[in-house]
């Protein structure tokens, strides 16, 4: 069973590193192919967007999840 399930819209990550930021998961979709993807916004700028794959969010060397409030 995919790990999908732990991702969900309205969740907020931290990319680690330099230049990292936060950002909010919009959705989660599947492509052609089957791999799942997140499109995201950033928080402090939310008309940026990006999409990644759901296994880079997953990847604690380069996201952290962020505690809701």
């Amino acid at each position: 069973m995919s790990r999908t399930r732990d991702i969900t819209e309205g969740q907020i990550f931290r990319r680690l590193g330099p230049g990292g930021g936060v950002w909010q998961v919009v959705t989660v979709r599947r492509d052609g192919v089957g791999m799942s993807h997140a499109q995201m916004k950033r928080a402090d700028d939310p008309k940026t967007l990006k999409t990644l794959a759901i296994a880079a969010l997953q990847d604690h060397t380069q996201f952290e999840r962020m505690t809701e409030a």
